[in-house]
């Protein structure tokens, strides 16, 4: 009875806070605009319908709506009201690099790049062999992480860079889904973000619309890392849902919201997503502010070396020791994050989960142009770019190279140190790991948010094995299915326990597994499937 008082004390005074609000969404969609259910003004249709300026346009198509804040501020509070005891639960930290293949870092992968301090997390902590993303591509693996499901039941199969703000992501008809940062907030947790959101350029798709507290960041697949523009020219760094751009080199100013986020949460749980675009194109470094970057208004969609292209400043034959500079500057941040863990002395109450997004571009062909599950390409216009070790293939392909990844886990005192792991894992085990590890409750088994990955908090703590399982893959060309060592791909049949690069089709003399494997495929499609998508 106290808690249940307490709790709609609390409400109460945030809601009187937000009186002021009616008269700013007055000024926001004009005195005329039609109301929707409830009496409630509706969102405009379309962002790029305003003539305001862009900070008006962001609080006029980011579609407020002051009853359903004050109710996610009630939630917030009754969460923390249910859910006070978090003194025993760890903070947990997200990184998640962008397009770092298999074979780009250095120490124990092999790449040239100089990654001390990765290697160190790795030396500390578990390192996996065998983590795979949900997908060869940025979106559907960023839908996973969050959801812990396949992309597929999201409608997320590819990436896609959009023109202006409509594009809805995870906000589109249909979708109802519940992110791992709503999980841990109603916990008690301060929740935040600072990077690359890409599930939604759309206000509705906004990341503070599902569970985090602080957002600053891109919402498109990539930008300018000195004028955050994306490649149309359209602003695309925010607060929040404000347009705010904050000057500097992209990796080091998300890496100075990062730690700004520590000090500010250091007493409290805290669960933090670190999303690098680092390593994405444009390929550009620290030294670069004064070589081309994108202006707002112009387009910089080539992707052919020259000017205003998407790619970057550079020339096809300085990428190799661009990228190379690139993770070097990744490998800074994150040694940045974990020194600041140290400061305050949270290391010990802090698990920290480093993976990249999908592989590597080992060279560039346009995936808007060009098949990757053609059987021929034509000779790449950016023939090296990044490396995933004796992998074969790269992003937006569905071999071993575009979405198997780099992966760490770090938590001292509790994952004992220089640990290997070879057990097969994937991006959608991360969110019910991070459940069991906070004895939170999983979305019923049964229901539109049922969780397909499984928890690796056995596997984290003590080494112990995880379920057999069969996991798949499918981008709008491309199909995978893997089962043990065993990994169907484009109908060609791979044992991966001695060839993992991928290069004896073994179709032909395995037809029992070759069957089981189509079939496991085709059922799980099925079940997958969403026909109200496009």
């Amino acid at each position: 009875m106290k808690r249940a008082l307490t709790f709609l004390i609390l409400v109460w005074r945030r809601v009187s806070r937000q009186r002021k609000l009616r008269g700013t969404l007055q000024l926001a969609y004009g005195g005329d605009r039609k109301a929707g259910a409830g009496g409630i003004p509706s969102a405009p249709d379309s962002c790029t319908a305003s003539k305001r300026t862009a900070k008006h346009r962001a609080l006029q198509c980011s579609g407020v709506n002051w009853l359903s804040r004050v109710m996610a501020v009630a939630a917030g509070l009754w969460g923390g009201v249910t859910h006070a005891d978090t003194g025993n639960r760890p903070n947990v930290i997200l990184i998640l690099a962008d397009d770092l293949g298999y074979g780009d870092l250095g120490g124990a992968w092999g790449g040239r790049a100089a990654t001390p301090h990765l290697d160190r997390l790795a030396r500390e902590g578990l390192r996996f062999t065998d983590f795979h993303a949900n997908g060869a591509m940025c979106t559907p693996t960023r839908a996973s992480l969050l959801t812990g499901r396949y992309p597929q039941r999201m409608g997320f199969e590819r990436a896609h860079a959009t023109r202006g703000r409509d594009e809805l992501g995870i906000a589109r008809p249909g979708n109802h889904e519940i992110t791992i940062a709503t999980h841990v907030r109603r916990a008690g947790y301060a929740t935040g973000i600072f990077g690359k959101w890409h599930l939604g350029k759309h206000p509705t798709a906004n990341p503070v619309r599902f569970g985090f507290d602080e957002f600053r960041g891109l919402t498109d697949g990539e930008g300018d890392y000195f004028s955050k523009l994306d490649r149309f020219g359209g602003e695309d760094w925010l607060h929040n849902e404000q347009f705010e751009n904050q000057p500097g080199y992209a990796t080091t100013v998300t890496t100075d919201n990062a730690m700004d986020f520590i000090e500010r949460h250091k007493e409290r749980p805290f669960f933090l997503y670190v999303a690098y675009q680092a390593v994405h194109f444009p390929w550009q470094v620290p030294d670069d502010s004064n070589r081309e970057t994108r202006r707002e208004g112009e387009e910089f969609t080539s992707g052919k070396p020259g000017l205003r292209s998407k790619l970057g400043p550079h020339t096809p034959a300085e990428i190799p020791s661009v990228m190379q500079r690139m993770i070097e500057e990744l490998d800074h941040g994150v040694g940045r994050i974990i020194a600041g863990l140290r400061a305050h002395g949270l290391e010990s109450r802090t698990l920290v989960f480093f993976t990249s997004d999908n592989g590597a571009y080992v060279h560039y062909l346009d995936p808007d142009l060009v098949d990757p599950a053609a059987p021929t390409l034509p000779p790449p216009d950016w023939p090296l770019v990044g490396s995933n070790g004796p992998l074969r293939g790269q992003k937006t392909q569905l071999y071993e190279g575009g979405h198997r990844v780099p992966a760490i886990a770090w938590w001292p005192g509790r994952i004992p140190p220089g640990r290997l792991t070879a057990e097969t894992t994937m991006t959608m085990d991360i969110l019910p790991t991070v459940l069991d590890l906070l004895d939170l409750p999983f979305p019923a088994s049964n229901g539109p948010n049922r969780i397909d990955g499984v928890s690796l908090q056995s596997l984290l703590l003590s080494g112990a094995p995880i379920p057999s399982r069969t996991l798949f893959w499918r981008a709008p060309t491309q199909k995978a299915v893997r089962e043990g060592p065993w990994k169907l791909v484009n109908d060609q049949l791979y044992n991966l326990a001695d060839d993992i690069g991928e290069s004896r089709n073994l179709a032909a003399t395995h037809p029992v597994v070759l069957t089981r494997l189509r079939e496991k495929l085709a059922t799980w499609e099925k079940e997958v499937s969403r026909p109200d998508l496009p």
